[in-house]
């Protein structure tokens, strides 16, 4: 027995001794393979160079307390980079370029002048000018240096010549850089030049009279002249945006359209009830604003309201009451599933109820133009689509509908007579003889009102940039674009109160339709009158 536990401790004294034998082994090989490796590694050489030894930012002196010497692998170091040796070339000069700490600094960041005055900040071929602003006109001092403003004038009548039309307001100077705000600068002078420059942790004065502007010689001029004839409005814009104005001149007279306008949008947002909030949730779902589902309808991707077939219901003064129905004004429930078109395109219910909307007609025989437009028997133009051989419209996607089954509705819309739209295919009006109104504004023969182009002693359209266009060649559509017979969109001229040849309905602005007195159908007669055959909106 003795012997038995004896023999026990000598084996496991051995196997201990023998793991410990084999962990020492391994532990020595791992370190002996580290030695190899390392030895057999190529050496990685290390430079040193010149680096900021803090933050800099542009117009920081370089020396001693701004830069620090800093050893780095040699593949990864610029050739550019400033080295110890070369400190004296350097010291005493400015940075160009902000300059993170421990990075290296590079020659191309190092200039030997710094601004002597505020000349030296001006871009070449560039002039500062200053002028004088407001509160208002400093949008309450938000204005800072390195925004972007757009500059207009507000002339009294008379300012420019006796037959100006009257006061109005027209643009100047679009997009241009703000070099300083105010007369005195808000910090010292190194100060202000890194923020003319981007600087940073910078604060602006907020109470200032002056704003000075980065400008052409020739836009200098224009400003003057523009300062001398009336008062100059500053507006704010996002210094990324680069759009312009979209208008050449506002006058009184177009501040009562505006009004005009804006109160039949509410009108007609009014009547066309929750139908024009609708929106797809994330499960596909119709909802209105507050969440109901409302079912048998979908939303068209530029936001017309339809039914699974295709029918648009959006303008048919319908309403989505509290259970998510759709109804009529008067609260009569319309099932989209039960609806049906008449010949003249209008939606009839089940009960037989006609829902309103806008007056339609048959696009009847078309016919087709020397210059290749398709025409309506009425004289509408159609756009988007052609004619074949056949007298038979085709679509752009290949589609062939027969005229007589064309319906086009007063606000523009192209669709056949159960109520389907025809993608991609617009309307509108020929131009034909223009008059002037005397008010800056064109009259066309079907009653639309352009803006943005004046009539020349022969009659013709001369745009803003002055090119001239024949009023015969001009096209004026539903939505208020205008273009050529070739589609080319006539920039800065926009249409007001266009009349569909033959239509019961005048299309505002912002796309609502409104009935004329001397049509019969679709919305009140009281909201529109008429002065001398053009549709005037009151």
């Amino acid at each position: 027995m003795f012997a038995s536990k004896k023999n026990m401790t000598l084996l496991l004294s051995a196997l201990g001794l023998g793991a410990a034998a084999a962990l020492l082994s391994v532990l020595y090989l791992k370190a002996r393979e580290a030695e190899l490796r390392e030895a057999l590694a190529p050496r990685q050489p290390m430079v040193e160079v010149v680096v900021a030894s803090r933050d800099l930012v542009k117009g920081d002196v370089l020396n001693g307390s701004t830069l620090a010497v800093r050893s780095l692998p040699a593949d990864v170091v610029n050739t550019n980079a400033v080295k110890p040796g070369d400190f004296d070339q350097i010291e005493g000069q400015v940075l160009t370029q902000n300059l993170a700490s421990g990075r290296p600094l590079l020659r191309s960041f190092v200039a030997r002048e710094f601004p002597l005055d505020f000349s030296d900040t001006i871009p070449a071929r560039r002039r500062a000018m200053t002028i004088q602003v407001d509160e208002v006109n400093s949008v309450s001092g938000f204005i800072r240096p390195g925004n972007r403003i757009d500059l207009f004038v507000n002339l009294p009548a008379g300012a420019l010549d006796e037959d100006d039309g009257g006061q109005q307001v027209i643009p100047v100077l679009e997009n241009v850089e703000v070099l300083a705000t105010g007369s005195e600068p808000a910090r010292d002078y190194e100060e202000r030049v890194r923020m003319l420059r981007g600087g940073v942790r910078v604060a602006p004065q907020r109470n200032y009279t002056a704003l000075t502007l980065n400008v052409t010689p020739r836009e200098a001029a224009v400003l003057a002249t523009a300062q001398d004839k009336g008062d100059l409005l500053a507006v704010l814009r996002n210094r990324d945006d680069t759009s312009g104005s979209g208008f050449t001149s506002v006058t009184p007279a177009d501040l009562r359209t505006h009004a005009r306008q804006m109160l039949e949008a509410a009108r007609a947002r009014d009547a066309a009830g929750a139908l024009e909030n609708l929106v797809v949730g994330a499960d596909g779902k119709v909802r209105t604003a507050d969440g109901r589902v409302v079912e048998g309808v979908i939303v068209a991707e530029d936001g017309t309201i339809m039914t699974k077939d295709g029918v648009v219901l959006s303008g048919r003064g319908l309403q989505v009451d509290a259970r998510g129905r759709i109804v009529t004004a008067d609260g009569k429930v319309v099932d989209p599933a039960a609806l049906h078109a008449a010949p003249d395109g209008s939606l009839v219910t089940a009960d037989g109820t006609v829902l309103a909307g806008a007056g339609s007609t048959r696009a009847g025989k078309l016919s087709v133009t020397e210059d290749g437009l398709v025409v309506t028997e009425n004289g509408t133009v159609l756009s988007g689509a052609k004619l074949n051989k056949d007298g038979k419209l085709v679509l752009a996607d290949g589609t062939v509908v027969d005229p007589d089954d064309v319906v086009i509705r007063a606000d523009g819309t192209v669709l056949t007579r159960d109520g389907k739209v025809l993608q991609g295919v617009g309307t509108g009006q020929l131009a034909g003889e223009l008059r002037d109104t005397g008010d800056g504004r064109l009259v066309t023969e079907g009653g639309a009102v352009l803006s943005g182009a004046r009539l020349d002693k022969n009659g013709k359209l001369v745009l803003a940039d002055g090119t001239v266009v024949d009023p015969d060649d001009v096209v004026i559509h539903a939505d208020g674009t205008v273009t050529t017979r070739d589609g080319r969109v006539l920039a800065g001229v926009t249409a007001e109160n266009v009349t569909l040849p033959g239509m019961g309905a005048t299309v505002a602005a912002a796309g609502r339709v409104f009935e004329v007195d001397y049509i019969v159908g679709g919305v009140s007669k009281d909201s529109v009158a008429t002065v001398n055959k053009v549709p005037v909106l009151r």
